[in-house]
């Protein structure tokens, strides 16, 4: 009997990262996992991603944002003006507000920090494939906590309440304490949560956060 065959999807990835241990890990943990076939190209430098970019096309690229020859926030928006359309993802060491900025205000797609794991990096990929954004949820503190908001977006789909219950959420407060600031039961707090999670498609509080921080809520 033969077995069936599960489709899978095929992603080109440009790894733009000067540690080769990193890269030898990252290229190890993308192989393991059973989502996704990737194909993995390497880039030591800025010299060499941007050869390999303009030979190449390619579906995400993972990009290490302190270079040997280039600062990452250059190299991205150099990359981006090749390519508008170029789907960037940040991976650094370090989760410094200013050094987010940078990233995210020249357009890149996620900012992932180091110590991630294959699973956040794969929903990471597969996130920005879908055209969203996406933040290590150590990152979407760090905007939250500087009142920064990287893109302008519609209007927002939450009404003035859910927008009022997401801004708590955001501070950390858990339904009990959001019911009692709001003057509401704790049960039309959990239905108002699970409403927003619902509208919005996403799972969890971090899906919620970054919602909140792309429309300028938080």
């Amino acid at each position: 009997m033969s077995e069936r065959q599960t489709h899978k999807e095929n992603l080109r990835v440009l790894l733009i990262e000067d540690h080769k241990i990193f890269r030898e890990g990252v290229k190890l943990s993308l192989k393991l996992q059973d989502k996704i076939v990737f194909k993995i190209d390497e880039a030591e430098d800025a010299a060499m991603a941007i050869q390999l970019f303009d030979c190449f096309k390619y579906d995400v690229i993972l990009l290490d944002i302190n270079l040997p020859d280039m600062q990452g926030d250059e190299l991205a928006e150099k990359l981006l003006k090749k390519n508008k359309e170029a789907k960037i993802i940040a991976l650094s060491m370090h989760d410094e507000t200013e050094k987010i900025k940078q990233m995210l205000q020249v357009g890149v797609k996620g900012y992932l920090l180091k110590n991630t794991g294959t699973e956040e990096l794969v929903k990471a990929i597969s996130t920005v494939m879908s055209d969203d954004k996406f933040y290590s949820n150590e990152v979407a503190l760090k905007l939250i906590e500087s009142n920064y908001a990287p893109t302008s977006q519609n209007d927002s789909l939450l009404s003035k309440r859910e927008v009022e219950i997401l801004k708590l959420i955001a501070k950390e407060h858990t339904n009990e304490e959001i019911a009692e600031i709001l003057f509401l039961s704790k049960r039309t707090i959990d239905t108002h949560r699970q409403n927003m999670l619902n509208k919005l498609n996403v799972r969890n509080t971090v899906g919620l956060i970054k919602y909140g921080i792309d429309h300028k809520i938080i």
